[in-house]
């Protein structure tokens, strides 16, 4: 199967990687989220590895300050959760931590979708915050002797927050005049990169058809515990997203 990454290059045609780059915007997505677990102090490292007879520097130990599996808790993980799958779903991916390329013509909308995510986390950390309370108390019975109350902030507001933003990933044009030499090396390490995402966008293209055709091809297939399987609309509708992700 053919897709634009495959297209051989011409002279009206630049190469995959080319275009790849020309067409994309890196775009890094990073999260500031509250901690809910704490490694144990020594002393109390040393009292756990006294119960195994145990020497404390051999042992890793750590303690939960909240319970999440709370609600509260969890609805703030999904809004996480649903950032990320949103950020996959519209880019392809890049070799540098953290970053991925988004086409050029989706970079509002990806601001504004971002914004909203934004919006629901502030929401639902609202709403968690005004659970913190009883969450301190469950955990001040669970941990007994290992609570300690200078774990926990006054407030959850402001320790949960996503962030986004657009990295240059071009060589810095100053590097022209003050090292020619420089430049170019950092020239040829972008393009060995993008070089490198084609590859990885074809991985992803391959691998993900073939999760979607195994899907397709189970829900045609008849049977399942001896029931009919049903065949769902979205089926059809996750390959159409994938082709038109990868278009």
């Amino acid at each position: 199967m053919s897709t634009l990454l495959d297209e051989p290059a011409t002279q009206s045609s630049p190469a995959p990687a080319q275009r790849l780059r020309s067409s994309t915007a890196a775009v890094r997505l990073s999260f500031t989220w509250f901690g809910t677990r704490k490694t144990l102090t020594r002393a109390q490292k040393e009292q756990a590895a006294d119960t195994f007879g145990a020497a404390g520097e051999y042992l890793s130990a750590g303690k939960k300050l909240i319970d999440t599996k709370h609600p509260a808790f969890q609805a703030v993980t999904a809004v996480k959760n649903r950032a990320v799958q949103y950020w996959k779903s519209v880019s392809l991916p890049y070799p540098e931590a953290g970053v991925r390329l988004l086409r050029q013509d989706r970079v509002e909308s990806f601001d504004n979708q971002m914004d909203e995510f934004q919006q629901e986390l502030h929401e639902a950390v609202e709403t968690l915050d005004e659970q913190y309370h009883e969450l301190q108390r469950a955990a001040r019975e669970r941990l007994g002797s290992l609570y300690n109350p200078t774990d926990y902030p006054e407030t959850l507001t402001g320790l949960f927050a996503i962030e986004w933003e657009f990295p240059s990933v071009e060589p810095p044009s100053y590097l022209m005049q003050l090292n020619p030499e420089l430049y170019q090396q950092e020239c040829d390490r972008v393009t060995a990169r993008f070089d490198e995402a084609v590859h990885l966008a074809e991985q992803a293209f391959t691998e993900e058809l073939a999760k979607l055709v195994e899907h397709l091809s189970d829900r045609l297939s008849g049977q399942s515990d001896g029931k009919p399987k049903i065949f769902r609309d979205s089926a059809i509708n996750n390959l159409t997203a994938f082709f038109e992700r990868f278009r």
